[in-house]
């Protein structure tokens, strides 16, 4: 073969050689490739997992911190609603209290206020906060209608006028925090309210600025997803629905509508324009009546750079390496195989050394997290060596991160001797542990993060003061759910357990002078019972008045709440409750009253049932007040006693008279009756003559009838009482009227009632007096009128009424009706009634008319039972329907 023909051979092998050679080292590029980037996607992972977890606990610490601090206003609160009031006045206990309150709570607080049941400030300390902020700001008040709606204790943001001035590029100081608690009075009825205003700036100074920076973005919002408080003006009242979704297309308020913590990854919005890819871990704020939410977003290329920096330094030593490679390997024989391995070696090696710095690099950066936190924090590893002392918890033990980092003495910085913490216990899964050192710690499970536990110590000297800790303790698991450290926090609860003891101990001074009030006000209640019991039983009634004549206290007044005045009086003017017809003449009378006139007077007033009734009204000062008392006294019955006295007196006069006008009448009329008669019959006169005889002796009848009359109304006759049935009186007194009845055809009907008692009664006078009562009526009937008679039994009385359609009396002949020559009748005396009403007198009944004019009248005579006379079983319903003839 020629030389030529060999270098061809030799170019061919050499060819051959590289293509495998090339292709190799593309394979291994390409491999290479994607094992870094599975392994750097793997990391990053786990790094953001373990960022998510540890920023979850300090969320869920922040919430619960926040928790504590509104729960700690509300129960100051609380214990302001229960102080003692009295008539609606606040005492200077009340006062003095806000002010104590306001002091221990240290800033915490704008102003405390106290309502009353219609939302009218009543007090509350500071008054140039109150003024302030009543002024302007407190314009819509939803907490008072909600609070008196559920009587719950409410927490709620309120937007304060200075948003959008210059507070607007404060961010987080755009707000306030509303707390407010019911009060409720003696009888348990809603008073008003309690209420303290936050500045949302207390909330962020204490829990959320410190991690107020670029890297770790901390917001608050409400139950409704409107942002409360950010960073950037910008976010603040919008809603959650700027951050779109996340990145399994979930949004963030749905995550957050489930009440439970969590984190995940957000698109988050930078300057309100673009959006960035965030990891946020979030958690509740749980209120009574209301729940807020707590998030704090990391931007994920913060949390991942180091190690994309470390990947990406990585991968350029990895091209230099290949590069390296390719030029050793065209170069190289296969007998540099070895060499090649060790060069592989030394690039595994090298990449190692990568891995490690950038994992510590993430471990530096999650230690600066916890380390700049404000919680004092500390982790164990699970040989319990304390591999993270931040400067919050050097701060609060005063004992320095390089004495006990990587040592297991820390429970030697709070108890000063050796004995397990929580973490410890946690670690160990030391439940009987748990219970030995931590049973009187009022330690339990947390509700918020599983695993964890929490406690509370009090230290009489830790850190150079004594102080109440609260801790709470959690594990830290690996990829395989393995616990291998635990996270524990610890906040200084000192201030609220001494405003606790300090509470309970003025609870207990109100507690003994709240027993004096109420031992004071049974005393009070019995005087105030038994001058009730007093003023109720006079039969006057009493009213209390103001100077304007407002109604303060009325006897007798039905209160159905157990208070001063019925709702039916309070408030009203008194002229309200008197009729028309007195109400100028009772005005008048007030206005002398004013000034200093304290007349009596009297006044005839229509009482509810529509009788007259006569009041006597005397007003009367009530000494030391501008009040006073009107004394109403019914004087009715008085009244009519005067007026029957002064009637008696008057028919006694006209009786005496009458008697000695019909003695000397009576004589010469029967000689003038009698010599009429003999004149008829001896001159014997017809036609004109005859006609004068006749009136003549008609009416010297009429006058005997008249003096016949006058003799019964004068001196009637004593009755001779007998029982009697009045069935059979009324039925003989009918039969005296027939004619009468038959003259005019009257219809008739005549019904008694079955059993009625007998009567203690004269049957012959008694039955005149009936007679009377059906001649009045005949005569006011029309011709075929009806005549109506019943006789009944009630309530001790047997009842007589006697009706009729006629004529019937005018109002104004009403009054007059039973006086003496009182007539509208032609022929009439004027007695007949009169000597109704004397019968009446003399069987202890009672007569009374109802009349109206061109209907009818009817007429009640009643007569009392007597207990001595049995019962009449003689006669049973009778019912007489029809014409007398």
């Amino acid at each position: 073969m020629s030389k030529k023909g060999d270098d061809r051979v030799l170019m061919f092998l050499k060819d051959r050689v590289k293509i495998p050679v090339w292709l190799t080292t593309a394979a291994v590029i390409v491999l290479i490739l994607l094992l870094s980037l599975t392994v750097n996607q793997t990391r990053e992972k786990d790094i953001v997992e373990q960022f998510s977890r540890q920023q979850l606990s300090i969320v869920i610490g922040t919430a619960t911190g926040i928790e504590d601090f509104v729960s700690s206003v509300e129960k100051s609160l609380i214990l302001i609603s229960q102080l003692p009031f009295v008539r609606g006045n606040i005492s200077e206990v009340t006062s003095q209290s806000l002010k104590v309150i306001y002091d221990d709570l240290e800033g915490k607080i704008e102003f405390i206020a106290v309502e009353d049941k219609n939302g009218v400030l009543t007090v509350g300390y500071p008054i140039s906060e109150l003024g302030r902020m009543f002024g302007k700001d407190f314009e819509s008040r939803p907490y008072f209608s909600e609070v008196r709606r559920t009587g719950n204790p409410y927490v709620g943001i309120l937007p304060l006028s200075a948003v959008g001035g210059e507070s607007k590029d404060k961010g987080y100081t755009n707000q306030s925090v509303i707390v407010a608690v019911p009060k409720y009075d003696s009888k348990n009825k809603f008073s008003g309210t309690v209420v303290a205003q936050l500045s949302m700036s207390v909330i962020v100074d204490r829990y959320i600025l410190p991690r107020n920076e670029r890297e770790f973005c901390a917001w608050i919002m409400d139950s409704h997803g409107t942002i409360i408080a950010h960073p950037d003006p910008f976010f603040i009242g919008n809603s959650l629905k700027v951050f779109d979704e996340d990145t399994k297309g979930a949004s963030l308020w749905d995550g957050l509508l489930g009440g439970q913590e969590g984190y995940g990854e957000y698109l988050f919005p930078v300057d309100g324009k673009k959006t960035e890819k965030s990891i946020i871990a979030y958690a509740p704020i749980d209120f009574k009546n209301d729940r807020w939410f707590i998030a704090v977003a990391t931007p994920y290329n913060e949390i991942i750079l180091l190690a994309r920096k470390g990947f990406t330094n990585i991968m350029l030593a990895t091209l230099g390496l290949i590069i390296a490679v390719i030029i050793a390997s065209i170069s190289i024989t296969i007998s540099n195989t070895k060499r090649l391995r060790l060069k592989e070696e030394l690039k595994r090696l090298r990449e190692r050394e990568e891995w490690q710095e950038r994992l510590l690099k993430e471990h530096r950066k999650t230690e600066g997290v916890i380390e700049g936190s404000p919680i004092p924090t500390f982790v164990l590893d699970g040989e319990h060596q304390v591999t993270l002392w931040n400067k919050a918890c050097s701060d609060i033990t005063g004992v320095n991160a390089s004495d006990i980092i990587g040592t297991n003495r820390h429970p030697v910085a709070f108890y000063n001797f050796e004995r397990p913490m929580i973490a410890d216990i946690i670690i160990d899964n030391d439940m009987e542990g748990l219970r030995k050192y931590y049973s009187d710690k009022d330690v339990k499970e947390s509700s918020n993060v599983k695993g964890a536990y929490e406690a509370t110590d009090f230290f009489d000297n830790l850190g150079g003061k004594e102080r109440h800790l609260y801790f709470l303790a959690a594990p830290i698991y690996d990829e395989r759910g393995k616990i291998i450290a635990a996270i524990e926090t610890i906040q200084d609860v000192t201030q609220q357990k001494t405003m606790e003891i300090r509470l309970e101990e003025y609870a207990e001074t109100l507690q003994n002078e709240l027993n004096e009030n109420i031992k004071l006000r049974e005393e009070i209640e019995k005087l105030y019972n038994y001058l009730q019991s007093i003023i109720a039983s006079l039969p006057d009634r009493i009213f209390d008045l103001s100077k304007d004549g407002i109604i303060n206290y009325v006897s007798r007044d039905v209160k159905k709440d157990g208070g001063l005045i019925s709702p039916e009086f309070e408030g009203k003017h008194f002229s309200d409750f008197v009729d028309e017809e007195n109400r100028q003449f009772v005005l008048e009378k007030s206005e002398q009253t004013k000034n200093g006139i304290f007349t009596p007077y009297e006044m005839t007033v229509t009482a509810k049932d529509g009788s007259r009734r006569n009041l006597l009204i005397t007003p009367r000062p009530v000494e030391g007040t501008d009040r006073y008392i009107l004394v109403q006294r019914d004087i009715t019955e008085f009244k009519d006693l005067e007026r029957k006295f002064y009637e008696s007196q008057k028919l006694a006069a006209i009786g005496q008279l009458s008697a000695g006008i019909a003695h000397e009448v009576r004589n010469p009329l029967s000689s003038i009756k009698m010599s009429l008669q003999i004149l008829e019959k001896r001159m014997e006169p017809d036609g004109n003559n005859l006609t004068r005889f006749k009136i003549a002796r008609r009416e010297v009848e009429h006058l005997e009838k008249l003096v016949n009359d006058l003799l019964v109304y004068a001196k009637p006759s004593d009755p001779q009482k007998m029982p009697s049935v009045i069935e059979d009186i009324l039925r003989n007194a009918l039969a005296m009227a027939e004619k009468a009845l038959s003259d005019k055809n009257i219809v008739l009907a005549l019904a008694v009632e079955k059993d009625l008692p007998l009567l203690d009664a004269d049957p012959a006078i008694l039955g005149q007096a009936f007679l009377n009562v059906y001649l009045n009526s005949i005569d006011a009937l029309d011709e075929g009128g009806r005549l109506s008679i019943s006789a009944t039994k009630s309530e001790g009385f047997v009842m007589v009424e006697v009706r009729d359609n006629g004529c019937g009396i005018s109002k104004e002949d009403m009054p007059h009706v039973f006086n003496p020559f009182f007539t509208k009748k032609k022929y009439g005396t004027g007695l007949g009634l009169t000597q109704i009403k004397k019968i009446m007198d003399l069987h202890q009944g009672t007569i009374a008319i109802s009349s109206e004019e061109g209907v009818g009248t009817s007429v009640y005579l009643s007569f009392p039972i007597s207990t001595e006379v049995k019962v009449s079983t003689l006669k049973n319903d009778v019912e007489v329907d029809g014409n007398y003839y």
